[in-house]
C-alpha cells in the first residue's frame, strides 16, 4: 500500500515539472557575429553585422526542444528577403538557402515548435526579426566604444548590452581560454511575451584566463 501510494507521488510530481508543450517562462534572441563563426565554418557570405542564429524558448527546468517538425516554407517573397536579410544560412549562397529554406526549417522545428500555443509560424520569424532590429547588437556595441577589430574585456561587453536591454546576456565565444578567445554569439532573453528582457536561465560567459579579453574580430 505505501509503495503504490509513494509511486503515486513520484509520477504526480514528474508531470508537475515536466515541460508541458508550449510552456516556456523565457525566449532567448541568439545572435551570431559572422566574422567569428567563419573562422570554424566554410561560409558563402560574410555579413559585417550580427545575424540572428535563433529565437529559442526556454523553461526554468528543462531544455525545450524539437516538439515537433512541422515547418512549411514560406512563400511570401517579401518575407523570405527580409528573414534572409536578418537570419541567412551563411554557409550557402543567397540563391540557395531561401530556395532550400534549410537553416529556418531546423530552428523552427528544434525551437520554434516549442512556442506554437503563443507564436505561430509566422509570428515567431517575426518576433525574431523585430527583437534583432529593436536591439541592434552591433548599434549597441559601438555606442559603448567596442567596434570591431579590437580586444575587449568582456565586462566592458556585457554592461553594453545590460545597458541596453536591462539584463545581462549569455556569450558564447571559440578559441583556447589560455591564448586568444573570440566573440561569437550574445544571446538576450526576455519574458514570454517579449516586452522586456529578463536574466537567462543557465547564463554562459566567454572565460579567458590570461588577459580578460577576448577579440571582436573583422
Amino acid at each position: 500500500m505505501l509503495r503504490s501510494q509513494l509511486m503515486s507521488v513520484f509520477f504526480i510530481l514528474f508531470f508537475a515539472l515536466s515541460p508541458v508543450y508550449g510552456a516556456f517562462d523565457q525566449i532567448q534572441l541568439v545572435l551570431t557575429w559572422p566574422p567569428t563563426y567563419c573562422h570554424e565554418k566554410h561560409c558563402n557570405r560574410i555579413p559585417r553585422n550580427f545575424t540572428i542564429h535563433g529565437l529559442w524558448p526556454d523553461n526554468q527546468h528543462v531544455m525545450l526542444n524539437n516538439c515537433a517538425k512541422t515547418f512549411q516554407k514560406i512563400t511570401n517573397v517579401r518575407k523570405i528577403k527580409e528573414l534572409d536579410d536578418r537570419w541567412p544560412d551563411l554557409q550557402k549562397s543567397k540563391s540557395e538557402a531561401t530556395r532550400t529554406q534549410s537553416f529556418w526549417q531546423y530552428e523552427y522545428n528544434k525551437h520554434g515548435t516549442c512556442c506554437t500555443e503563443r507564436y505561430d509560424r509566422q509570428a515567431y520569424f517575426d518576433l525574431a526579426q523585430n527583437l534583432k532590429d529593436k536591439y541592434d547588437a552591433l548599434q549597441i556595441l559601438k555606442n559603448h566604444g567596442i567596434i570591431p577589430g579590437k580586444s575587449y574585456a568582456v565586462d566592458k561587453i556585457e554592461e553594453a548590452i545590460r545597458d541596453a536591454t536591462q539584463a545581462y546576456p549569455n556569450l558564447n565565444c571559440i578559441g583556447d581560454p589560455q591564448k586568444t578567445m573570440e566573440l561569437k554569439e550574445i544571446g538576450i532573453c526576455f519574458v514570454p511575451d517579449a516586452t522586456k528582457a529578463t536574466a537567462c536561465h543557465r547564463r554562459r560567459t566567454c572565460n579567458p584566463i590570461n588577459n580578460k579579453e577576448i577579440d571582436f574580430p573583422l
